[in-house]
């Protein structure tokens, strides 16, 4: 609305820290409108928690006088999120109100999951749909050329949910998952036999190809 001014913080909790803000204007939404945004802002995995960091995000919300803080991302970034809202809930302006911190969870780990009132995240749809149809033309393609073994990195921490996600859409020859590796203490070499012999036994019946999926933690 024309009463309220909308500020956007460069390169997330680090500029906040800095007080690194400008105001997001009608002109910046026409350039990135429909082209998703994310490089409009930048990102970053800067922690706020020692009390000298929640005094500088307290100056910056009085020069500024915001009102509320959206922050955007994952468990890191909610994590901010939650430690800022405690923090910031009273006194922090000069007719001693606070200041509300919203947390907006978006990670393509699909992580962030909360029974029906959260059940997936944004983020996580969108990148299992593009993996799948990479990795489902690669399946197409090594069950023609007969010849190939592909290996494909997906990403992932420390969560599997996007690898075990394509995998249910695709069915490729193996997928890897690194809840399952921790869970039964499975070692390297142990893993690299396994996918060894799932070739050799393939190559016996004359299948010389195959698709694996990888999360990258």
């Amino acid at each position: 609305g024309p009463e309220n001014t909308l500020m956007g913080i460069k390169a997330g909790p680090k500029g906040l820290l800095k007080g690194n803000l400008f105001e997001i204007t009608d002109d910046h939404i026409q350039q990135i409108i429909n082209t998703g945004g994310f490089n409009f802002m930048g990102t970053d995995r800067t922690k706020i928690e020692k009390p000298e960091d929640i005094d500088k995000v307290k100056a910056v919300c009085q020069e500024y006088n915001l009102d509320a803080i959206v922050v955007i991302g994952g468990d890191d970034s909610n994590t901010n999120a939650a430690f800022l809202a405690e923090k910031l809930f009273s006194d922090v302006k000069e007719d001693g109100s606070g200041v509300q911190v919203i947390g907006v969870p978006k990670t393509i780990d699909g992580d962030l999951q909360l029974g029906d009132e959260l059940p997936i995240s944004f983020g996580f749809d969108t990148a299992t749909k593009i993996y799948a149809e990479k990795v489902g033309n690669l399946l197409r393609d090594t069950g023609s050329s007969l010849k190939y073994w592909h290996f494909v990195r997906l990403m992932g921490r420390s969560a599997s949910h996007v690898t075990l996600e394509v995998a249910l859409q695709t069915h490729p020859t193996i997928a890897l998952i690194s809840e399952e590796v921790r869970e039964c203490n499975i070692t390297m070499s142990e893993i690299l036999d396994s996918i060894a012999n799932i070739v050799i036994e393939r190559a016996k019946k004359g299948l010389n190809y195959g698709v694996v999926l990888v999360p990258e933690g």
